[in-house]
């Protein structure tokens, strides 16, 4: 058998061979996805932009309306029908409502429907409005609330339904036989037909009880309804001047020993108005706020018991985030050492050692000052670096003081004491500035500064939302 002759046959290597271009896309996916794990994983640097804004103080209260009101009895029993929907002013002599002793009118009523006054669409709309705002609102611990809202939607349909519009009822039911009684009004007013035994309520007849509502209810007589006679129907209010009584604590009375104008918002109607504010003591010798109105009385004509705010505090100006507000260190020198040139320029006399050593000289130094208030002038507090500012430990000298020989007023003051000032950082240029502000109000999130600052913020610019996460400086990318 032959035997092959392999001494020719060549070897090849077995190593793999590398791929140069999947290594390179395997560097760049890693640092693609390292940039983008650091990006994540790093706070991020926001802006906002300044704009005007308000931030208003309220307290909130419970009163008790105090009008100039009186109930009126029916004259006598039978069913009763009302001209004058619920809230309209009526005149003297004017109709205000019907009583049908024998029931005949109530009985031609439902047999004629087209008499009363349909509910439109507007006024259905109307309702269903109403009961979705409740139901959105209502919250189990304010119980009270579905009482007032069943007074609420009855003194609706009172007014809906009312009859006043038939101009022809009289002609019809005297051809039919049909007797009532017409009851005008003996004094000019506003009709309501909520009537709860308070129509006679005083300032000072108010006690501490009468918020806790105890047993309070409230009576709607409705059209059709059976009446007896000499109970109230409805009442008439004859001044559209009002008040509402509120308990007051120390702190209130505090807050309010000097205001006497104040604005108040109904939070249920979102109404504001002003009114005249007093704290007084009643018969039970408790303090009370009144506040004193002269209008939106038929807004309210049919509740007692009303929940408002007093504005404490309404302040306008350019509106920050809190987390935008940083500190800043500044040289603080009294106001008569600055020195104003010809030219428009400011800074100060610097005392220094003349070249020889053997005195001094009175050297300017042009400074910006960044915040003048009636005393003194706050100045950037320099780098170490540069040495024309003025820096700390300077001694600069009053203006027109050299050769002065008053002992009783010190001409040099010595530069070192600093106050911090309250700024935003200001990226407009794409770098962190930083810009004074002055606050006047502020609440849990945001501040209300002053407009028009010197070297502080306008309308629109950018400031960085966290001051915490930047220097001054530092550049910024928007």
């Amino acid at each position: 058998m032959a035997v092959k002759d392999t001494s020719n046959v060549i070897k090849h290597n077995n190593l793999p061979k590398i791929n140069v271009g999947m290594v390179i896309f395997v560097i760049i996916s890693l640092y693609i996805v390292f940039s983008v794990y650091s990006y994540i994983k790093r706070d991020q640097i926001r802006y906002y932009e300044v704009l005007e804004g308000s931030i208003v103080r309220q307290e909130q209260y419970s009163g008790v309306a105090i009008r100039e009101e009186e109930a009126v009895d029916a004259v006598s029993s039978g069913y009763i029908h009302y001209y004058i929907q619920d809230g309209k002013r009526v005149a003297v002599g004017s109709a205000v409502y019907t009583v049908d002793e024998t029931g005949s009118l109530e009985s031609y009523l439902k047999e004629h429907p087209e008499l009363t006054q349909e509910l439109s669409n507007e006024q259905v709309a109307d309702i269903r409005y109403k009961l979705s705002d409740f139901s959105q609102s209502f919250k189990n611990i304010n119980y009270s609330d579905l009482y007032n809202a069943k007074i609420s939607l009855d003194a609706a349909t009172l007014e809906y339904s009312s009859i006043s519009n038939t101009q022809d009822l009289d002609s019809v039911l005297s051809q039919l036989g049909i007797n009532y009684s017409r009851i005008t009004a003996e004094k000019a007013g506003v009709v309501s037909y909520s009537i709860d035994g308070y129509e006679n309520l005083t300032p000072d007849a108010v006690k501490e009880d009468l918020f806790f509502m105890n047993g309070y209810k409230m009576n709607i007589t409705k059209p059709g309804d059976l009446v007896e006679g000499g109970v109230p129907v409805y009442k008439l209010i004859t001044s559209s001047n009002w008040s509402i009584v509120f308990p007051v604590d120390e702190e209130s009375k505090e807050k309010y020993r000097d205001m006497r104008k104040v604005k108040v918002h109904f939070t249920d109607k979102d109404l504001y108005t002003n009114a005249v504010l007093d704290i007084y003591t009643a018969a039970d010798g408790q303090e009370y706020g009144q506040l004193s109105l002269n209008e939106l009385m038929e807004e309210f004509c049919d509740e007692r018991f009303i929940r408002f705010e007093i504005v404490t505090s309404d302040r306008r100006g350019l509106k920050i985030p809190l987390s935008s507000i940083t500190g800043k260190d500044f040289f603080v020198i009294p106001r008569d050492f600055m020195v104003t040139n010809d030219d428009g320029t400011t800074g100060f006399n610097r005392q220094v050692f003349s070249a020889d050593g053997t005195g001094t000289e009175i050297q300017f130094v042009e400074s910006d000052i960044y915040r003048l208030d009636q005393q003194y002038c706050y100045i950037t507090i320099p780098e170490k670096t540069d040495t024309n500012a003025l820096k700390l430990n300077d001694f600069i000298v009053r203006p027109g003081a050299e050769g002065s020989q008053n002992a009783e007023v010190s001409n040099t003051y010595h530069v070192g004491p600093v106050k911090t000032l309250q700024g935003v950082y200001n990226i407009n240029r794409g770098f962190c500035v930083f810009r004074q502000i002055i606050p006047i109000e502020q609440n849990n999130e945001y501040a209300i500064v002053e407009k028009n600052t010197d070297y502080g913020i306008s309308v629109y610019d950018h400031i960085v939302m966290d001051a915490s996460l930047v220097y001054e400086g530092q550049l910024i990318y928007q």
